[in-house]
């Protein structure tokens, strides 16, 4: 009997550290908006008013899930309306990472190879063969990678949102109402790394080309709806719908941006509308993908995107970094970040799956501006999270 009755203490001493100690930590790691430590809380709004932003909303991740998203400020300034958990924001060049992925999977589903030159499969228009060409294609990996040396299809920065759009040929052509010069390669295909606009907006001709569908509608059914994105749109109207639904763009002294949020033909480099929810739960399906082999992507694909490319830090989907967001040769994190008027966003996960985050707010300078201040508030606020869960 008295053996019993110990043998019951002790049960009942193990279920009170489970309920104390296990259990919260296990709860916590499901999605709860309410669950951001308050020495984060605390430090983060310190920083949206150090840096004076007017709207951000973050998620983290750890282990595969959302373990909590927080929102500061405001969406709109002048109506104090405040950004909250469904906000959009536009997601600028993080878009060109769901854009990786897509070609990922049609270049499977097509039986396609990564170094096929990619005139082969345009429709609408051609890459014009010029010295450069002529002593090396351009590929779907010189695309993926940056290497391509095609032109800025948008030098100006895009168009108002409520301009009048040239189509994908027409931009290419540099035909009005397109208001770019025409698109070319301007060195020699996959000798040297540089930031290239023009290479994504080719591969969305590309995938449009290939499976005779739109962008939106492929992206839709091939990626946003498999990865549970359900609050995610590529829509240029979205603003002009439903402007209360959006983050309103702001430049640094607080004045609404006339011209933005931009808009263009191209989607595939940085016109998908989301919030750190949605664009968390692509970055753990990528996560997914690369550690149980499952998922959204194969391994391999996923692999792909996150494996050093054209440089030691430029996968064909991904920038390869340290926690802290830096890139980093021998880094175990992928990311991608982006800036269109009146937007920055940083997305960032560990490669073992374990640890991430998504950073959206609605400022930033002028298109062409060299320095951008604000990014200094995701930077500061991703090195507190990763400080805080000690991420490695």
């Amino acid at each position: 009997m008295e053996f019993n009755m110990l043998m019951l203490k002790s049960f009942q001493c193990f279920l009170l550290f489970c309920i104390l100690v296990v259990f919260p930590y296990q709860l916590a790691l499901a999605i709860d908006s309410d669950q951001i430590p308050t020495v984060l809380n605390k430090g983060i709004s310190a920083l949206v008013t150090q840096y004076d932003i007017p709207g951000a909303s973050i998620a983290v991740v750890r282990n595969g899930k959302i373990i909590w998203i927080k929102t500061y400020g405001y969406a709109d300034l002048d109506t104090k309306r405040p950004v909250n958990q469904d906000t959009l924001f536009q997601a600028c060049s993080i878009t060109k990472t769901l854009t990786s992925a897509e070609v990922m999977k049609v270049l499977k589903a097509y039986h396609i190879p990564l170094d096929a030159p990619v005139n082969r499969y345009l429709k609408r228009w051609k890459i014009p063969s010029n010295s450069f060409t002529k002593k090396h294609p351009v590929t779907l990996r010189t695309l993926l990678n940056h290497t391509a040396a095609i032109s800025n299809p948008y030098p100006d920065g895009g168009y108002r949102y409520n301009d009048t759009l040239p189509t994908l040929t027409q931009l290419f052509l540099g035909v009005p109402p397109a208001t770019n010069p025409t698109l070319t390669v301007t060195g020699i295909p996959g000798q040297k790394y540089s930031y290239c606009n023009g290479c994504y907006s080719i591969l969305q001709m590309f995938l449009e080309d290939v499976t005779s569908k739109t962008y939106p509608e492929l992206m839709s059914a091939q990626i946003l709806k498999p990865a549970g994105m359900t609050n995610s749109f590529f829509d240029n109207q979205l603003f002009i719908k439903s402007p209360e639904k959006v983050a309103l763009p702001y430049d640094p002294a607080h004045h609404r941006f006339p011209q933005a949020p931009t808009t263009s033909p191209i989607y595939a480099t940085g016109l998908l509308w989301s919030t750190p929810t949605d664009l968390a739960r692509f970055l753990i399906a990528i996560q997914q993908s690369l550690t149980l082999s499952h998922g959204l992507l194969t391994r391999s694909q996923a692999l792909a995107l996150v494996t050093p490319s054209s440089t030691p830090t430029r996968g064909l989907g991904f920038f390869i970094s340290d926690q802290y967001g830096n890139e980093y040769r021998k880094g175990r994190y992928f990311m991608h970040s982006g800036n269109n008027v009146g937007y920055l966003t940083l997305m960032i996960g560990s490669m073992d799956g374990t640890n991430g985050a998504v950073i959206m707010i609605n400022i930033s300078p002028e298109w062409n501006a060299k320095d951008y201040p604000q990014y200094e508030f995701i930077k500061e606020s991703l090195k507190l999270i990763a400080t805080y869960y000690h991420w490695q």
